[in-house]
């Protein structure tokens, strides 16, 4: 893990900085911790990315069902309708990759509205979060990607098969299962050298 971790105290929230978040309840959640990995030993299944406006309300943009939204930071760090607050862990880009952001940004705002990405399908005008991220960032920086596409798998590394809470999440909404397919998630996210660990709430 590089970057320096900083006290709460002196820890300030940067526009473009990643919040990746660990859900401590909820079955698709438990099926993604399943199949990724994340930094030491946290299974992410969330991410957003911040973006503080010209009066300084900080925002988290997110892909989340139904759709993209920009939610107040408070309430993303501490929703209403969980029993149990995620854990939520503070990502900044490097330096060399910091002059995308305000473009990145600009660019996750036109997408506001855009309906949630149940099948995970990169290019469908639908978004899930690591992909909203992705494809936000890989236009600012001029169709290069800042962070790597994975090769997607829903299989347990157990069994070598794919889970059944996979099985039956693409059932529920009537959708084959993308493995094999080009995607990104939150845990490989974490794991990309293009960031710095900033931050534990």
């Amino acid at each position: 893990m590089s970057g320096m971790i900083l006290y709460a105290q002196d820890f300030k929230l940067q526009n473009g900085d990643l919040i990746f978040q660990e859900d401590c309840a909820g079955n698709t959640d438990n099926t993604i911790k399943a199949v990724t990995a994340s930094i030491g030993d946290y299974r992410f299944t969330h991410v957003g990315i911040v973006y503080i406006d010209n009066k300084d309300s900080v925002y988290v943009l997110e892909a989340t069902r139904p759709k993209v939204a920009l939610t107040p930071l408070n309430e993303y760090l501490y929703p209403n309708d969980k029993d149990i607050y995620p854990i939520s862990v503070v990502g900044r880009l490097k330096e060399q990759y910091r002059s995308c952001i305000p473009d990145a940004l600009k660019e996750g705002l036109l997408l506001l509205g855009k309906d949630y990405d149940d099948g995970f399908i990169l290019g469908n005008d639908k978004y899930y979060c690591s992909e909203l991220i992705y494809e936000i960032l890989l236009k600012a920086n001029g169709g290069v990607p800042v962070f790597p596409l994975n090769v997607m798998t829903f299989k347990s590394p157990d069994t070598g098969e794919v889970t059944e809470g996979w099985k039956a999440y693409f059932r529920r909404y009537d959708l084959p299962v993308p493995e094999d397919e080009p995607g990104i998630n939150p845990g490989a996210m974490s794991r990309s050298d293009v960031i710095d660990i900033v931050h534990y709430y």
